[in-house]
């Protein structure tokens, strides 16, 4: 099941009021690693306002339903009320965000993220989305994992 919201982004709020609003909808009291979410705050807001959140939405993935946030821009976004508040905390336990970013600036937010920010990732805005990147990367793994030559032929 999939949950969807949207958040008022610029004109109407800048880049950094809108990851806060992001932080405030999917933390509660019991939420793990939420430092986390402070220590993405430069890089998420410089992706929301590239405003790449309007055509591919923030992916939050955890306990409940997965969650996604799209940023509203221009006129559309004065009319978008604060995003009504979640029934279930979603950074309680195992969780993982996904952010949209420029193919452009992927190889160093992951690797920027990767250090500060393990819990949060990025996938190309150009691409399929965050869940293909994660299989494609899951694969990539495993072929790097399994690339051995295996030398006991056993006895002729």
């Amino acid at each position: 099941m999939k949950v969807r919201r949207e958040v008022g982004a610029a004109p109407h709020r800048d880049s950094d009021a809108v990851w806060q609003i992001v932080v405030e909808l999917i933390t509660g009291a019991d939420s793990n690693d939420i430092e986390q979410l402070d220590a993405a705050a430069g890089i998420a807001s410089s992706i929301i306002a590239d405003e790449h959140p309007a055509a591919k939405p923030i992916v939050v993935e955890g306990v409940g339903p997965r969650l996604v946030i799209y940023g509203v821009y221009g006129r559309k976004a004065m009319g978008v009320a604060d995003p009504d508040a979640l029934t279930w905390n979603p950074t309680d336990g195992d969780w993982t965000m996904h952010l949209p970013s420029a193919p452009e600036d992927l190889e160093w937010s992951k690797r920027a993220l990767a250090s500060r920010a393990p819990r949060i990732r990025v996938y190309d805005v150009e691409g399929d989305g965050p869940m293909a990147a994660d299989a494609e990367q899951e694969a990539s793994s495993k072929v790097e994992a399994s690339a051995g030559v295996d030398w006991n032929i056993g006895e002729i």
